[in-house]
């Protein structure tokens, strides 16, 4: 090639680095999207899906586990305020907390995990109560 010429080509991922992945390397980069999970592990995202095919993990869990945590913080701002009002209440919320932190570790274990059912109707009713909220703001 010609001094002036840029090769544009990137380079593939040594195979024994791919071979060497293990899955508490993917679950590092679980909590971002597969693209920029893909950039940290320096795999391009075919590979890192060719990857997690071979170590049972059918989809990216990084939306089951922003869920979680987006979960996890309402429950926070909800303790805080049920504190004030009522310690049984209190009690419940931190209760919930502690079973969605649980239910988020277990993720990250076993990627392939499908979210609890009570986890996924707490999550609806929590997506509902939001819309109807913006709905009354927007509307009333």
């Amino acid at each position: 090639k010609s001094a002036g010429i840029v090769d544009n080509k990137k380079k593939r991922a040594a195979s024994e680095h791919i071979v060497s992945i293990a899955l508490s390397d993917l679950a590092k980069y679980f909590d971002l999207p597969i693209t920029k999970g893909s950039r940290n592990l320096k795999v391009r995202l075919t590979v890192l899906k060719k990857k997690c095919r071979e170590l049972g993990i059918p989809c990216w869990p990084h939306r089951k586990i922003k869920s979680l945590d987006g979960l996890i913080q309402d429950l926070q701002e909800e303790a805080k305020r049920q504190q004030q009002e009522n310690e049984v209440a209190a009690m419940v919320v931190a209760k919930r907390r502690r079973m969605l932190e649980s239910e988020k570790e277990n993720i990250e274990r076993k990627p392939f995990m499908e979210l609890d059912t009570e986890t996924k109707r707490f999550r609806r009713d929590i997506f509902k109560r939001k819309h109807r909220a913006r709905a009354l703001r927007n509307h009333g």
